[in-house]
């Protein structure tokens, strides 16, 4: 999830782009068609396809560096460039190989992070705490893999791309649940539970307004943007997007949070950037289509 998790990094930021299924199968067939014709040569023959291989295009040799170098994002996050994106080009080229597919690790990458949420709830402690972050930070890398392993193999889509946000939405709405579940199993007299409902909705409503704003017959034409200086206020809104960007990218620094035994640390930021989004994004709407005019 280069996104996120949420609707508000998605309208400010994409995720990763991945491949089809459709692709997959077909890449699979004539893997399995090229395998069994192989099988079919003399032995000399195989040896010596089999050391041409080795010698050309083989990943491992290449190396992670090279994966790193070639499908990493720019600009990107320190978090993503430093931490994560160099871990997943490991796994990127371990597996770049092989018929794992880049929809498959965004399957993978939505496994670990229920997994990671179930663990939040379940895990005592701030050991436990300790624990379910890291798990979900192994989800993240992986949400990084996806995307960089589709632009390593050059087989990018839009379809891979919707896959990958749908999966952050998800792995997000069950990360908000679990956090407040816990904080409100720990300190009951705190509204914990409240704050993660209205998280919740504000995190449903803001997706379902961005939906609603990018449908083709909503969004208005793109036109070339006008390059002219910033105003003041131009910039000061862009310092506020910038700190709403990292307190929405939660992988960046829910690890320090665990750290410090402070989760609620990352549901107050959280909550508040969704809601405030939320409520940005129905004004637009409303005062594009309450217009008598409209």
């Amino acid at each position: 999830m280069d996104a996120g998790g949420s609707a508000t990094g998605s309208a400010l930021g994409g995720g990763e782009a991945l491949t089809t299924a459709a692709g997959a199968t077909d890449g699979a067939w004539a893997a399995n068609a090229e395998c069994e014709s192989f099988w079919q040569l003399p032995k000399a023959e195989k040896l010596s396809q089999s050391s041409q291989a080795t010698r050309v295009g083989s990943v491992p040799l290449m190396g992670a560096r090279e994966v790193y170098q070639k499908t990493r994002k720019v600009p990107d996050l320190f978090w993503n460039r430093y931490v994560c994106r160099p871990i997943a080009a490991v796994l990127v080229s371990a597996v770049a190989g092989t018929r794992v597919t880049p929809n498959q690790i965004t399957l993978a990458s939505f496994v670990v992070g229920i997994l990671s949420a179930g663990l939040l709830v379940a895990l005592p402690g701030h050991g436990g705490l300790i624990v379910a972050v890291l798990v979900y930070q192994a989800s993240y890398v992986l949400d990084c893999a996806d995307g960089m392993l589709a632009r390593w193999r050059g087989v990018a889509s839009p379809a891979g791309h919707l896959l990958d946000f749908l999966m952050d939405e998800l792995k997000a709405f069950a990360l908000l649940g679990a956090a407040a579940v816990r904080l409100h199993g720990e300190r009951p007299d705190e509204p914990f539970l409240f704050l993660g409902i209205g998280g919740l909705v504000a995190l449903a409503s803001g997706i379902a307004l961005t939906s609603f704003q990018r449908h083709p017959e909503i969004a208005p034409p793109r036109g070339r943007a006008a390059d002219h200086p910033k105003s003041l206020l131009a910039r000061a809104v862009g310092v506020v997007e910038s700190v709403a960007k990292f307190l929405i990218h939660y992988p960046s620094y829910i690890l320090y949070v665990a750290l410090a035994g402070r989760l609620e640390w990352y549901l107050y930021p959280y909550v508040a950037v969704n809601a405030a989004y939320a409520a940005k994004a129905w004004l637009g709407v409303a005062l594009r289509f309450g217009r008598a005019s409209a």
